[in-house]
């Protein structure tokens, strides 16, 4: 309810009471006698006068007093209840909810008034914000959309049929004249055309399914040929028999009316009927079409005519003659040559030599047999069928004066041609054995033959001999007399196969070293290449070997060495498998040797070599081997490809005189290398799983203790600011740590191989020491020490007297770098040696394998190198005979360290 103005009650107060209004009394002040004037005195006690309050009969009005909902100007600023009423708005229909343009402000709500202007249509209390929305017309909820919630889709159906067409679609409450809430209709212009409605075979879609005639069409055949007979592999559905095709399937032929399922088969090579059957096949044929053949039962071209046959194709076995007399023998015809043999061959009633025609080719020759010993002479004969008195068939007697020589007498050895077959003796294969001598197959032309394989003649024949001593006639390399090869045989027949060859066969000639010898590079004598040539292996598979490149510097009959020197991390089961082999052939870049290849050298098999290091290398055979004074015999160091192995043999005396050297010192695996990134990158020490690794990070994490970088490589020594010694046999060193407290120093190596050295390795390379710089010649920073390489020796007679004239040190590392302290690299491991001789003279540690030093005169050391292996076999050892108290004595004072091993090589 709106109000046009405000009704305000005037009240007047008087303290707390309420009285009528009336005119405030003047107040007199006397001023002392100085005169009579009006003064501001606050009756009301609200300590506000004058102008600043209003009433000053009430306390509570004044100025900054709080306006209150009361009627009075409670601030004095001239306003009654300012700020303080509310807003109501009128709600005519007691909807709850007020006529947004009726809005009153009030002290309190009075009837008929609301606080909300939400109404959007006052007069109707069915409209408000929340009401349900009808399909009226009308926006019953207030939302400013009509009918939201009732309206419906709705199409036309002009045909009537109940569906609409999909294309008339309208929104409405209710459909109206012509409209259905269907619209599925595919042709509204058609009351039999409907969803659901009979499909019939008019060519139209009459289910609205959109498919036409489905389900009720009819199958036709081309029929090309007008025959009425269709051709079953073309076909087409239609309600009513099309041009050009026929209902009616089975046309075998649909280019030729005259072949067709109700034709007649005749001889034309067709199947005319279509029922699969060509002529003769087809039970159905009209013979009226056929020929007359006969049978020809001995395939002679002449038929009998009592065997007549009615068909299209003449008939196997048959012909078109019948004049045959006798169709059980193919000889026997009209066409036929009258011979001897008691028929009447041509069929014209006379037999053999009663027929003027008879073929005297066919008789027989008849032979005087003059020494009555059943044969004839061939100089002496008549022709014809039958045989004349004092004749024979025969005609084969070599010597008609002679009864015993004729072809039914036992050849023997007598120079003569008993049997009469043109063979005298060996060259008669009727020979008696008996009169004969027993030969032994040589098939190796050796001049050994085998007592295995024997021959019974009067000569000897090529390849055999009177000798049957030969233990292996498949190969010249085996006699009693042969010398022994690496080929697993037995090749000298002494009943051990391969025994004795740690001597060679001195192919080489002798050796005299007065400088320094490089077996890998150098060629001695005649040879133009090197004496110890290696190559890298590819492949192996049987008793061949492959190699990168092509092979040149072996020949048949060479000693080889094949070896697995190294492999990865991940892959070095193999690594030190080796075995000695002779060389067959060389073709290419293929070796083949004299036995299949024994050992496996790839992680699990010869067919994947794969991350393997592989070496075939040539072994000299030499007659005399001297190392003088100041001569040093060697070898290339490794490399990762090949070298470090220095392999050779003496048929005669190998001499190492005092200050010579045999060596393969610091030849083996690479000492792990310097770093470059301040403190974090020295390398491990190189073993047998590969190269060692640095961090290499660049931000010194090997302070981390968590990362592990002082570990050791397999064998190679560790790496953590310092160097650790590689390893091999045992005896290497951690390396300092490089704190001097509790950091971890890096590790040893780790020990591997065998005493036996049935597997063969180079000794590792000790850990490499971080860059730090330099301060003085002989002081860079550098790698640990390299392992040792391997020697492996065969002689007759080896005589070494100094001390170290046989030796695979490990390398000894003067590298280190400097910090707030030093650190040094690690020492390399010692090698392997292997010694074979019958006689055996050493002086006191004349064979050495010892470990190198790690680097040790600054303030953090590097650590040391183990012990390589050593094994010395020999019949007579420094005078004493293998296996006495004296001899084993003799060893261990030779060899540093002690022998692990020491077989008699015999």
């Amino acid at each position: 309810m709106r109000m046009s103005s405000l009704f305000v009650p005037m009240l007047c107060w008087t303290g707390l009471v309420a009285s009528a209004c009336r005119t405030d009394p003047k107040v007199d002040t006397d001023l002392g006698g100085l005169g009579t004037t009006d003064a501001v005195v606050d009756v009301d006690g609200d300590g506000v006068m004058g102008a600043d309050d209003c009433d000053e009969g009430n306390a509570a009005v004044h100025a900054g007093a709080a306006e209150v909902c009361n009627g009075i100007d409670d601030n004095c600023d001239g306003q009654i209840d300012e700020g303080v009423r509310s807003v109501f708005f009128a709600d005519a229909d007691s909807d709850g909810f007020g006529d947004p343009a009726t809005a009153v402000e009030l002290c309190a709500a009075e009837a008929g008034l609301v606080t909300n202007d939400d109404d959007c249509d006052d007069t109707s209390a069915d409209i408000f914000p929340g009401a349900t929305e009808l399909c009226n017309g009308i926006d019953d909820d207030c939302d400013v959309e009509v009918d939201e919630d009732g309206l419906s889709v709705w199409y036309e159906d002009t045909d009537d049929d109940g569906f609409g067409d999909p294309s008339t679609a309208f929104t409405d409450c209710e459909p109206g004249l012509g409209a259905v809430a269907d619209g599925t209709d595919c042709d509204d212009a058609d009351p039999d055309i409907f969803p659901g409605a009979t499909e019939v075979c008019n060519e139209r879609d009459d289910d609205c399914d959109e498919a036409v005639d489905e389900d009720v069409t009819s199958v036709f055949y081309v029929d090309l040929d007008g025959d009425g007979w269709g051709d079953p592999s073309s076909t087409t559905d239609a309600c009513t028999e099309p041009e050009g095709y026929a209902v009616s399937p089975g046309d075998c032929d649909d280019s030729d009316p005259a072949v067709r399922p109700d034709g007649v088969e005749i001889c034309n090579g067709l199947d005319d009927n279509c029922d699969g059957a060509v002529d003769d096949a087809d039970p159905t044929l009209d013979l009226s079409t056929a020929g007359t053949w006969y049978a020809d039962r001995d395939s002679d071209g002449f038929g009998d005519a009592a065997s007549p046959t009615t068909a299209c194709v003449l008939p196997s076995g048959h012909v078109t003659d019948t004049t045959d007399c006798d169709d059980t023998n193919g000889a026997v015809n009209p066409g036929a040559t009258e011979v001897c043999n008691s028929l009447d061959d041509d069929c014209d009633g006379s037999l053999d030599d009663a027929d003027p025609s008879v073929d005297l080719a066919t008789a027989t020759s008849w032979y005087v047999d003059y020494d009555g010993d059943g044969y004839g002479d061939a100089a002496s004969s008549t022709v014809s069928c039958a045989s004349p008195t004092d004749h024979v068939a025969d005609a084969t007697d070599c010597n008609d004066v002679n009864p015993a020589i004729n072809p039914g007498s036992t050849e023997i050895c007598n120079t003569l041609d008993d049997d009469c077959d043109g063979a005298i003796d060996d060259a008669d294969p009727s020979l008696d054995l008996s009169t004969a001598t027993t030969w032994y197959a040589d098939a190796d032309a050796d001049g050994y033959g085998d007592a295995s394989v024997t021959v019974a003649t009067c000569e000897a024949p090529s390849g055999y001999g009177a000798d049957d001593t030969d233990c292996d006639d498949t190969t010249a390399l085996s006699s009693p007399g042969a010398p022994e090869v690496w080929d697993g045989e037995d090749n000298d027949c002494d009943g051990t196969a391969d025994d004795d060859l740690y001597t060679g066969t001195g192919a080489d000639g002798s050796l005299t070293v007065a400088g320094e010898t490089d077996l890998s590079v150098d060629a001695s004598g005649t040879r133009t290449e090197a004496d110890a040539i290696a190559f890298s292996v590819t492949a192996i598979s049987g008793d061949t070997v492959t190699v990168d490149t092509a092979v040149t510097g072996l020949a048949v009959g060479d000693e080889v060495l094949l070896i697995n020197l190294q492999g990865t991390a991940l892959a070095h089961a193999a690594v030190g498998t080796f075995e000695l082999a002779s060389v067959a052939s060389v073709s290419g870049s293929d070796v083949t040797l004299l036995q299949a290849v024994a050992e496996v050298y790839g992680e699990s098999t010869n067919a994947d070599l794969s991350d393997q290091t592989i070496v075939v290398q040539r072994v000299p055979h030499y007659t005399d081997v001297t190392v003088a004074a100041g001569g040093t015999l060697t070898t290339s160091a490794w490399d990762g490809t090949d070298g470090g192995v220095l392999a050779f043999r003496a048929s005669g005396t190998l001499t190492v005189d005092a200050g010579g050297l045999v060596t393969a010192d610091s030849l083996g695996y690479a000492g792990g290398e310097t770093g470059t990134s301040n403190n974090c990158d020295a390398f491990q020490g190189e073993s047998y799983a590969g190269l060692g690794e640095g961090d290499g990070d660049g931000v010194c994490t090997a302070y981390n203790e968590s990362y592990g970088h002082w570990a050791n490589n397999f064998g190679g020594g560790g790496a953590h600011i310092t160097g650790a010694g590689g390893e091999y046999a045992g005896g290497a060193t951690d390396g300092d740590s490089w704190t001097g407290g509790s950091a971890t120093p890096p590790y040893a190596g780790d020990t591997y191989g065998d005493a036996e050295l049935t597997a063969l390795f180079f000794g590792s390379g000790g850990g490499g020491v971080w860059n730090g710089g330099t301060d003085g010649a002989g002081e860079d920073p550098g790698p640990g020490g390299d392992g040792g390489g391997m020697v492996l020796i065969g002689a007759d007679t080896l005589a070494a007297s100094a001390a170290a004239s046989i030796t695979s040190f490990g390398g000894t590392t003067d590298y280190w770098s400097w910090g707030s302290w030093t650190y040094g690299a690690g020492g390399g491991a010692g090698g392997s040696i292997w010694l074979q001789a019958e006689t055996l003279s050493l002086g006191t540690d004349a064979v050495d394998a010892s470990g190198g030093f790690g680097e040790s005169t600054h303030i953090r050391h590097g650590g040391d190198g183990g012990q390589g292996r050593v094994r010395i076999d020999c019949v007579t050892c420094n005078g004493s005979a293998f296996g006495t108290t004296a001899a084993d004595t003799a060893l261990e004072d030779a060899a540093e360290p002690d022998p692990g091993y020491s077989v008699s090589p015999d």
